[in-house]
């Protein structure tokens, strides 16, 4: 009895402990649990060096009889065809997993409808409707892919940096991150063919290029950059020297005044290099660029002359594709003008290609008006590694042709396609440097004054090599002839600037070169803004071997060219690789042998069922997101009153136990 009750005292005064410290417990289990929880998760996850990358999808059942019949109250002379789905998203996926297992998150941007092969339940894929994600609700529903692409990169808690797909591109070979983005060179862009024609026998390349073609100078072509309005112009102001080389040919060149044939060029200025070339020079006619190549030159033949004519020719011909010339605003505006008003005769009744061609010219003109005339490279089929920040940029930018692009419910030709003018923008705009930042940028010791040393490099950037002495000393007199003019002191602010005896060569005349005196020096300001001070805003490299990450077959109602296509994939499967459907819409039956190919061609790769989609013998019972929404809510509620529920029921029995504890504890006792 006496051991009884000294276990009941000892019981009684440790309760009486636990109650005075209750809320010191409680908070150290949930503490405990909590740590338990994040060191279980960060333990579970993989370690990786890259940044998170979601992939995008954008999907449509198109025979969904619901959607035809949406289609058509828009639409009658819609064409079910173009959207069937042959189950390329699934194989698609199917790939993904395989192929790319480090992609974080799958997002599938439907109108609303759910595939009934897909697995909601799992955590990696999540179905995202257009009604989250428009800017303009009222313009829904939408059946354009364009307008569709323009809202992707705002599903909620996307990466910042995702990988967008269609469905009917399926990966053939190992994809890492690193084939499509590295910190060093920036973003990896596949191209692949040229931007159309504007018109027959009249490339890009004709238009801007400074010549008058008669045969571009049409609405469709930008009247040919404006070149033909000026050309009689320009042809007034210039003396024409013809010279005859043989019985039938003739060199033709644009000179101001007789050539002075000397045998030596002083130099007396700072060059204009043409990689940063800005807006102001980038007007100057391509005559003007030719005079200043022949007044640099020493001539004094016929046959001198003519060989520069060649080169000078060769050489327009290999930069046509490069070079940016950029309108004055006046003719840009009235070249535009008058091409929205030619674009309104354009006929509706196009097929599917036509369009999208159309739309590739209609977007290439946008880009000239901001960039320059330039034949541009239409983007290959592959994934595109996109940027949310760099979407809103450029957005921001070509706003209007945005909302026109937004506001057609079906793919038009005044549509701005996606990706090309999206690769188009990351690799033109440019970003400015101050004066004061390319100054730091040669001061590579971070004395704020450029050693002998760094003037030497400065210089060997600014002029061509072998450095003649001539640049030397002009360089040395437009510094002395600034020093003396500002007057600049010996101490500047808060900083004095010496000129250490190892910064100086032996016969060194030049006087301190201090950053205030750089940019308060007219010249040396111009030629650093000129020469160094734009530069690409973005970074991107250029893959050069085109087609060797990706595949192309077109999908046609030829059953013999069906089956030679699917071998040559399967010869050969590459990263990307886009099946398209173009069947012809009559042949039915054909179209139905070739679905069956095409869906034993993609279980030849992927037989195997991915994380992404239910077993077999199960199929999804949500047929739309809202359907599956309101499942989700009927499920959130009865969790919430599950919960409650047992929350109550804990409380009534800590109140219980509270209450009783003097029953419960002699009760024990006694059991002892």
């Amino acid at each position: 009895m006496r051991i009884q009750r000294k276990w009941g005292r000892m019981l009684k005064n440790n309760w009486k402990r636990l109650r005075r410290r209750r809320l010191l417990i409680v908070f150290g289990i949930v503490v405990l649990s909590s740590i338990f929880l994040v060191t279980r998760k960060n333990l579970g996850m993989k370690q990786s060096y890259c940044e998170p990358i979601d992939v995008v999808y954008t999907w449509v059942n198109g025979s969904d009889p619901l959607f035809i019949e949406s289609a058509r109250r828009y639409n009658p002379n819609y064409d079910p065809a173009r959207f069937d789905d042959k189950n390329e998203l699934r194989y698609s996926l199917r790939s993904l997993e395989k192929y790319a297992p480090w992609v974080r998150h799958v997002y599938i941007v439907t109108n609303g409808q759910i595939p009934h092969w897909l697995d909601l339940s799992f955590e990696k894929v999540t179905v995202v409707p257009h009604e989250l994600l428009t800017p303009k609700p009222e313009l829904l529903p939408t059946f354009s892919s364009s307008a569709i692409e323009t809202f992707i990169h705002r599903i909620p808690n996307l990466s910042q940096r995702f990988l967008y797909l269609n469905d009917d591109i399926f990966l053939g070979a190992p994809l890492y991150p690193e084939d499509l983005y590295t910190h060093s060179e920036g973003v990896r862009i596949y191209q692949a063919w040229m931007v159309p024609d504007c018109a027959d026998d009249c490339p890009w390349t004709y238009i801007g290029d400074g010549a008058c073609d008669r045969h571009c100078n049409i609405a469709k072509c930008q009247y040919d950059g404006g070149d033909c309005n000026s050309f009689d112009s320009d042809k007034s102001e210039e003396n024409i020297m013809e010279h005859n080389v043989n019985e039938n040919k003739s060199v033709k060149i644009i000179t101001p005044s007789p050539l002075n044939s000397t045998t030596h060029v002083e130099i007396r200025h700072f060059p204009l290099r043409k990689k940063f070339r800005n807006k102001k020079h980038s007007t100057q006619r391509n005559g003007s660029h030719f005079r200043e190549l022949v007044l640099h030159k020493n001539l004094s033949t016929l046959a001198e002359l003519r060989h520069i004519v060649d080169n000078y020719n060769n050489q327009l011909k290999s930069n046509s594709q490069t070079k940016e010339s950029v309108l004055s605003t006046q003719a840009s505006d009235q070249i535009m003008k008058r091409f929205e008003e030619g674009m309104e005769k354009t006929s509706k009744n196009e097929s599917s290609k036509d369009i999208y061609s159309h739309s590739l010219i209609n977007t290439n003109m946008l880009l000239n008006r901001f960039y320059g005339f330039k034949a541009r490279n239409v983007l290959a089929h592959v994934g595109f590694l996109l940027d949310r920040n760099i979407i809103n940029d450029m957005q921001q930018k070509f706003s209007k042709g945005i909302d026109v692009t937004i506001s057609n419910r079906f793919r038009s030709t005044n549509d701005l396609q996606f990706a090309f003018i999206y690769y188009s923008f990351l690799m033109s705009e440019r970003s400015t440097l101050t004066v004061e930042e390319v100054f730091d940028e040669f001061d590579t010791d971070d004395s704020h004054t450029w050693s002998d040393r760094e003037v030497r490099t400065f210089l060997a950037r600014m002029y061509p090599l072998p450095l003649d002495w001539s640049a030397v000393r002009f360089f040395e007199e437009v510094v002395s002839n600034c020093s003396r003019d500002l007057d600049m002191p010996s101490r500047n602010g808060y900083y004095e600037y010496t000129t250490l005896v190892y910064e100086r060569y032996e016969d060194s005349n030049v006087p301190t070169i201090t950053r205030q005196l750089v940019a308060q020096c007219r010249l040396l300001a111009e030629a650093l803004e000129t020469n160094f001070a734009t530069r690409t805003k973005y970074k991107y490299n250029i893959n050069p071997k085109r087609a060797i990450h990706n595949n192309f077959m077109m999908l046609t109602s030829n059953i013999t060219d069906v089956v030679d296509g699917f071998d040559k994939i399967r010869r050969n499967p590459r990263k990307f690789n886009c099946i398209n459907d173009n069947l012809e819409p009559l042949l039915a039956e054909d179209n139905e042998l070739i679905r069956h190919l095409l869906e034993d061609f993609y279980l030849s790769f992927f037989p195997r069922r991915s994380s992404y989609e239910l077993q077999f013998e199960y199929r999804n019972r949500f047929t739309t997101w809202q359907d599956y929404q309101r499942w989700r809510r009927r499920k959130r509620a009865a969790l919430v009153v599950g919960y409650a529920a047992s929350v109550i029921l804990i409380l009534f029995i800590i109140r219980y136990i509270c209450i009783h504890k003097t029953k419960i504890a002699r009760r024990y006792v006694q059991s002892l």
